[in-house]
């Protein structure tokens, strides 16, 4: 029932049909089999999810405040940070995503996912955003999301602007600039690599009328730097494959390879240089019912750009009988394929492919 994989060079595209198969017999039971009479749907269908969850941190934690995202449909959803700024939400699935909290002292703070996953919310996520927005205020961008949204690889070149920056304070902390996405890499409100960064700067907005600017200080009330939006970010590479954050929770890693990423390919292993995939799977009207993840190693390569990944004619006409793909995009390491079974029951489902080097 799953759709053939998109047009790609024969290196990998074998390695993703068989993941995809895979998928397919976790969540349809067989290969054409209908589900046993006995035991079929009941209730109406459940809209798929996506889970979206991170650290809520100005260096600090962000302890017990409401976490709200909203999606690409308008939708919301809310979740408590934990003592440590912790924090997992569910939200209708419809990527991308935009995140807000707002802190102990009414500071407001921006974070950006562009798939299911990982997204801290932190000054350094809201300055990244702001860069992206074009310094204009973001609580327009967050209310206006359903309508006006960035895309992932305008969020990413902001965040390599973030990495400039701060350099030098990343480097002092066993974090590196060149490498880390402080959207996703993982880290702790515990002092320690990203988290002691946040705890080196103090981040505040000026804003007047349709325009902000960001504020860069010091504890103790100084001013670091100026902000440079055309700084030079030669050399930063980033991803949106997880990586870790350095000092204390990991050294930074990955860069445009994606670093190491979780899930299904935490407990496998690759060849050094080699490309592995990530790949996982939404079914609408599953509810809660999980999909295994499918981790795919040994890949020479990852596709060189979206006509590589998506699907070519020679591909669609190859679908079998009452399977479509609705869209297909691709971001440089991620590739997102949804698609429609409507034979014998319609079923949308969304598929992920992860790339990144080991």
């Amino acid at each position: 029932m799953y759709p053939p994989l998109p047009h790609a060079p024969r290196r990998w595209r074998a390695r993703l049909a068989a993941a995809a198969s895979a998928l397919l017999l976790a969540a349809c039971g067989g290969y054409d089999e209908p589900a046993p009479a006995t035991t079929p749907p009941t209730g109406a269908p459940q809209a798929a999810t996506a889970q979206l969850s991170g650290t809520a941190a100005t260096g600090a934690a962000i302890a017990n405040a409401t976490v709200t995202a909203v999606n690409a449909g308008g939708q919301t959803a809310t979740a408590t940070t934990n003592a440590a700024g912790a924090f997992t939400l569910s939200i209708g699935e419809g990527a991308p995503y935009v995140l807000k909290v707002s802190d102990g002292s009414g500071k407001v703070w921006y974070s950006y996912a562009q798939a299911a996953g990982t997204a801290h919310l932190t000054p350094l996520t809201t300055l990244a955003l702001a860069q992206a927005w074009g310094g204009k205020p973001l609580a327009d961008l967050y209310n206006g999301w359903a309508t006006t949204r960035l895309t992932a690889s305008q969020v990413l070149e902001a965040a390599r602007v973030v990495n400039a920056h701060f350099a030098a304070q990343m480097q002092a902390r066993g974090v590196d600039p060149a490498t880390v996405n402080v959207f996703t890499a993982a880290f702790s409100a515990n002092g320690q690599g990203l988290d002691g960064v946040l705890d080196a700067i103090r981040v505040s907005f000026n804003c007047s009328g349709a325009a902000c600017s960001p504020l860069i200080g010091t504890p103790s009330g100084g001013a670091l730097f100026a902000w440079n939006g055309s700084i030079s970010v030669a050399g930063i590479n980033l991803s949106w494959a997880t990586t870790s954050s350095g000092a204390g929770s990991g050294g930074g890693s990955g860069g445009g390879g994606g670093g190491s990423v979780a899930g299904a390919c935490a407990s496998t292993t690759g060849a050094p240089g080699s490309w592995s995939i990530r790949v996982q799977t939404t079914v609408s009207g599953l509810g809660a019912i999980p999909i295994p993840e499918v981790c795919v190693d040994g890949l020479p390569a990852k596709p060189a750009n979206q006509n590589e990944f998506c699907a070519s004619p020679q591909a669609v006409n190859q679908l079998p009988a009452g399977v479509s793909v609705l869209s297909c995009t691709w971001d440089g390491t991620k590739g997102t394929i949804a698609a429609r079974i409507t034979t014998p029951i319609t079923i949308d489902y969304t598929i992920t492919y992860t790339f990144f080097q080991r």
